[in-house]
C-alpha cells in the first residue's frame, strides 16, 4: 500500500506540471502504478489529460485512469486464476474474431467508396406503396395544436376565438398575443407526434384515446395553475396506415441498408468467380 502511494504521489507532481513533453520523453520508462505483475508507464497516459486541461481536472483525470486500469488488471488476474483457459481455443476464437475485423473493415471501405446514397422521392414513394403492410402504426399519432397559458391570462375568450379561426390575420394576432402571455405554443405545425411526445409539452393524456377522431374543435385541460388549448388537427390511429411523410426518413435508411448488402453480396460473388478463373480453388477427391 505504501509503495501504491509512492507512485501515486509521484505521479500527481508530474500532473501538476501537466505533464510536459519534456518529461513524458524522458521519463517514460518509469512505472507509476502496479497490479500483480503487470505495471502501468508514463508513456501510456499520452493522450489522458488533453492539452487544454491543466490542475485539478488534469489530476482528476489521471486518477481515474490509473484506477481503472488497475480495476481492469484484478478483474483479468481473477479471471485467469479461476477459469481452465483452453489456449488452443482461445487462439481459434481470437483468429475468428481477426478475419471478421478484417472483412468488416474492408466491407465498410467497400460500401463508403461505392454505395450510392442519394434516395429520391420517387424511390422512397414507390417502397411505401409496394410494402404497406410494414408500415401499420403500433399507437397512435396526432396533429395538434396547443397553447400553455396561465389560468389568470387575460382575454381567454378572445384567445379561443382567434384559435379557431382560419384567417391569417387573426393567427397572427394570436401569435402575437402567445409570443406575450404564453410560455409554449404551436400554431401551425404539421408534423406527427407520438402522444408520448406531446405528454412531455402538455397533458394529452386526459383526452383520452376517444377523443382523438375530434378534430378541430378546442380541448381545454387546466392543470396545476395552467390551462391548455389544445386543437387536434389530424389523427392516425393503431393499425392504420402510417403516413409516408412519418416514415420518410425510416423508408431511406431501409433502402441504403438493402444496398449496402447488395453491394456485399455482388462483391463477394465477383470476387469468388475472380478466384475460380484464375484456378486459386480446388476440391480433391478423398
Amino acid at each position: 500500500m505504501i509503495k501504491h502511494k509512492q507512485y501515486f504521489f509521484f505521479f500527481l507532481l508530474l500532473a501538476n506540471i501537466s505533464f510536459s513533453c519534456k518529461w513524458i520523453n524522458t521519463t517514460d520508462d518509469k512505472p507509476i502504478a502496479k497490479a500483480f505483475d503487470k505495471f502501468l508507464y508514463l508513456k501510456d497516459l499520452d493522450g489522458v489529460v488533453p492539452q487544454n486541461v491543466h490542475g485539478n481536472d488534469s489530476i482528476a483525470m489521471v486518477k481515474s485512469f490509473i484506477d481503472q486500469w488497475q480495476r481492469e488488471q484484478v478483474m483479468q488476474h481473477q479471471a485467469e486464476e479461476n477459469v481452465n483457459i483452453d489456449n488452443k481455443t482461445i487462439q481459434e476464437q481470437l483468429e475468428t474474431y481477426r478475419k471478421s475485423l478484417i472483412r468488416f473493415q474492408y466491407e465498410q471501405e467497400l460500401i463508403a467508396q461505392k454505395l450510392d446514397t442519394i434516395v429520391n422521392n420517387e424511390v422512397i414513394e414507390k417502397y411505401y406503396q409496394e410494402n404497406q403492410q410494414n408500415f401499420q402504426l403500433k399507437k397512435p399519432i396526432l396533429k395538434v395544436s396547443y397553447i400553455k397559458l396561465a389560468d389568470n391570462a387575460p382575454k381567454i375568450a378572445m384567445v379561443k376565438k382567434l384559435f379557431n379561426s382560419k384567417d391569417m390575420r387573426d393567427i397572427d394576432l394570436l401569435e402575437k398575443y402567445c409570443f406575450k402571455y404564453s410560455p409554449t405554443f404551436s400554431l401551425l405545425d404539421t408534423t406527427w407526434h407520438y402522444t408520448e411526445e406531446l405528454e412531455k409539452i402538455f397533458p394529452i393524456s386526459k383526452l383520452g384515446e376517444d377523443n382523438f377522431n375530434n378534430l378541430n374543435r378546442i380541448f381545454e385541460i387546466s392543470e396545476s395553475g395552467n390551462l391548455y388549448l389544445i386543437i387536434l388537427r389530424d389523427s392516425k390511429f393503431r393499425d392504420s396506415l402510417s403516413p409516408l411523410v412519418f416514415e420518410r426518413e425510416n423508408i431511406k435508411n431501409l433502402i441504403l441498408n438493402q444496398r449496402k448488402l447488395a453491394l456485399v453480396n455482388q462483391m463477394e460473388k465477383e470476387v469468388f468467380e475472380e478466384a475460380l478463373k484464375n484456378n486459386e480453388l480446388e476440391i480433391y477427391d478423398k
